[in-house]
């Protein structure tokens, strides 16, 4: 069965391989995500995330050039295998790259901090290929504010989130120049009053592209059931987390479990508030850790049997794993 996948974290992994001199190859690696696991996982879409952290201690560590960085690793993957993958600016590369039988890669922005504010360097962003951006990872910005900030409400289980803060007036500029250049507008990690910002501001559908349940795991980066419903009056997509801390509710975080089975209670939820037409796959492959049914992105079948044992049809399954997003897309590239 198809895949589109929403987020993964694939770039920065492969970024820092290579400044830690032991790069790793795209074609094949240990990584959740390689070229071989896409093909045998039969992905017809894979979006890459250029992620930024604005906390980076590194001397010299600049968002903008760490964002550039990646970028380069993207091209540079798209360059080096043009007979198997291959870069999607607008709706009718996926059509065409599925006609020759290519996987479609799209470039995302996790933390639009790297913009460092700059309409302008959002626009170069933009001619580069980024399709869709976070407005914020984990730390506080010139656009806005997150739900979980590093030594705060992220090591509290469950964490509170954040209902005070949210886009500012750049941030508000941000949201209408992506808009007119069709970068959709990404509200994983973003506050919860930014949350709301966005349905109250945006004219054009958004996405949460790796957020789960919070009725099911209380994790704040989980979306509400009124924001799921909201989402989908909007024409929006969210992408199903892999990560056990957005699946699970335990007492303790490092109880938390992956599982398939988890995975369709949260997609069987979505589909009863929000409906079956805003469910999609964000794995945050590569950006997570710690012990996973559902490993690589070769396993994908796993979680369509999972999704068949919680009742979904096999055209539901079809709508989660690919045809949602494809339409999502199509529509708003």
């Amino acid at each position: 069965m198809k895949v589109f996948d929403l987020h993964c974290d694939t770039l920065s992994e492969l970024r820092y391989a290579e400044k830690a001199g032991t790069p790793k190859s795209f074609a094949q690696n240990d990584l959740h995500i390689d070229l071989q696991k896409l093909k045998k996982g039969d992905y017809m879409l894979q979006c890459f995330a250029a992620f930024v952290n604005l906390g980076d201690k590194t001397p010299g560590a600049d968002p903008l050039v760490t964002a550039l960085e990646e970028i380069d690793v993207f091209k540079r993957i798209m360059e080096k295998y043009p007979e198997d993958i291959a870069p999607v600016y607008q709706p009718s590369d996926i059509r065409k790259n599925a006609a020759e039988g290519k996987i479609s890669g799209m470039l995302t922005i996790e933390e639009g901090g790297c913009c460092k504010g700059s309409i302008g360097v959002l626009r170069r962003m933009y001619e580069l290929g980024v399709r869709m951006m976070t407005l914020t990872w984990n730390h506080e910005n010139e656009l806005a504010s997150p739900n979980v900030v590093p030594g705060g409400g992220h090591n509290i289980w469950p964490c509170a989130p954040n209902t005070e803060t949210g886009l500012k007036e750049k941030g508000f500029e941000f949201l209408a120049e992506m808009e007119r250049l069709h970068i959709i507008a990404d509200v994983s990690h973003l506050s919860d009053k930014g949350f709301w910002d966005i349905v109250e501001h945006s004219t054009r559908p958004f996405a949460a592209s790796h957020s789960n349940c919070r009725a099911l795991a209380p994790h704040c980066r989980n979306l509400t059931d009124e924001m799921i419903r909201a989402l989908a009056n909007k024409g929006g997509l969210v992408g199903l987390n892999y990560c056990s801390g957005f699946l699970d509710n335990q007492p303790e975080e490092k109880l938390c479990r992956s599982t398939t089975a988890l995975m369709a209670k949260h997609a069987a939820h979505f589909k009863q508030v929000g409906g079956i037409e805003i469910i999609g796959l964000g794995s945050d492959f590569d950006g997570i850790g710690g012990k996973l049914e559902m490993d690589d992105c070769s396993k994908l079948p796993l979680l369509a049997d999972a999704l068949c044992r919680e009742g979904f049809t096999e055209d539901e399954v079809e709508a989660i794993f690919y045809r949602n997003a494809r339409r999502f897309f199509e529509e708003n590239l």
